[in-house]
This record gives C-alpha cells, sequence and structure tokens, in this order.
C-alpha cells in the first residue's frame, strides 16, 4: 500500500512539473531525483605493490641477482603505511654452521623504502630489512599517517638458490614476498560507481 502511495506522489510531481512552465518544472524534477539519489560515502581504498619471487638455479650457481623497484606517489591524504614480508631459506641455518655466514653473498633478500630524494642525498631509508635467514610473515605498521608528499622508492635485491633434483626431499627454492599497502580516503557514489570502485578524496577538491 505505501509503494503504491509512493509512485502516486512521484506520478503526480511529474505530471504538475510537466503542466508548469519552463524552469520551475525542471526545478521540480530535478528535486525529486535528487531525493532518490543515495548519500556519497567515504571508503578507506586500499593501494597494494610489491613482489613474489621464487628463484630458479643451475647446476652449484645461484640464480642471477633479483632487482626492481617502484615508484610511489604519496599525497597528503595517505593515512596508513603496512609492509608484509617473508623469506625463506631452507637450511640456511644448518649451512652457515658448517661454513660461517659465506651463505649471505648468495641467499640474501634486502627491501628498502626511501622518502623522496633521501636516497639521492645519501641519507638513510625511511624503512628497511636485510636477511639471509628464514623469516616468518610479518607485518610492519610504518607511520602515524603524516607521510612527506612525493614519490617514494621501495625496492629490493635478493638472491637465492632454486634445486630441482631428481629426489625431491632434496629440492629446494629459495623465496620471498614483500607488498606494501597505502591507505587513504576515497569516495563513492552509488549511481556513478560499480562495486569496489570509488574516487579519490583529493580528486574532489
Amino acid at each position: 500500500m505505501r509503494r503504491s502511495s509512493t509512485a502516486i506522489s512521484v506520478l503526480a510531481i511529474l505530471l504538475a512539473s510537466t503542466l508548469t512552465s519552463g524552469c520551475l518544472g525542471l526545478a521540480a524534477q530535478r528535486e525529486v531525483m535528487e531525493s532518490w539519489r543515495e548519500p556519497p560515502l567515504v571508503i578507506d581504498k586500499e593501494e597494494t605493490f610489491g613482489w613474489d619471487h621464487t628463484f630458479e638455479s643451475t647446476g652449484l650457481e645461484a640464480a642471477d641477482p633479483y632487482e626492481t623497484e617502484e615508484l610511489i606517489e604519496f599525497d597528503d591524504s595517505v593515512t596508513m603505511l603496512v609492509i608484509n614480508f617473508r623469506a625463506q631459506f631452507p637450511w640456511s641455518s644448518q649451512i652457515e654452521e658448517v661454513i660461517g655466514n659465506q651463505t649471505n653473498d648468495v641467499r640474501y633478500v634486502e627491501v628498502r623504502l626511501w622518502e623522496p630524494g633521501v636516497k639521492e642525498a645519501g641519507g638513510d631509508p625511511f624503512w628497511e630489512i636485510v636477511t639471509s635467514n628464514d623469516y616468518p610473515q610479518t607485518r610492519f605498521t610504518l607511520g602515524n599517517g603524516t607521510f612527506v608528499e612525493g614519490k617514494w622508492t621501495f625496492e629490493v635485491e635478493a638472491r637465492g638458490y632454486g634445486i630441482t633434483a631428481p629426489i625431491e626431499q632434496l629440492s629446494f627454492h629459495d623465496h620471498f614476498d614483500v607488498y606494501l599497502t597505502i591507505t587513504r580516503p576515497c569516495v563513492r557514489f552509488a549511481e556513478v560507481h560499480e562495486s569496489g570502485e570509488c574516487t579519490p578524496l583529493t580528486e574532489l577538491d
């Protein structure tokens, strides 16, 4: 019953607007349409950058070094910075007990995050981790919501072994994965965006 009365009201308004001349009719229609729109919703949007790499080598030589970097734009709307890191170097502790730390030259992961201009100026990284042993999955929450604006450099250098032996128990592959996630507010308009889409708050200023 309520739905039918609402429909009748809408039809009455539209009919009245068509009988009203010029801008007044358009204004009435616009008010009706605006009342149907859902209000915009501000949500936290995450952007993730990073790498997942498993080494594959031949013979006794370690695989070629893996080196890459990514430039990430930070603006004043970034509210959170999180890095997830894990490294797997099978039997690294046992091997180093026998031959010392020589494997550090061929089995390692080094990850660094630099604020804009700091690396070029010879300063210290904002965050870094260096390991040549197993490192369990760890979440690092960095900063307090106030970050230097500009292009940050996220980089990794790593090397390892990946051996597939005839005997499965003797096979092993060094591996690491590291992901950086930044969070910033984003506005979702129900009548514009598909599910999961939104417009960064900075683009609406």
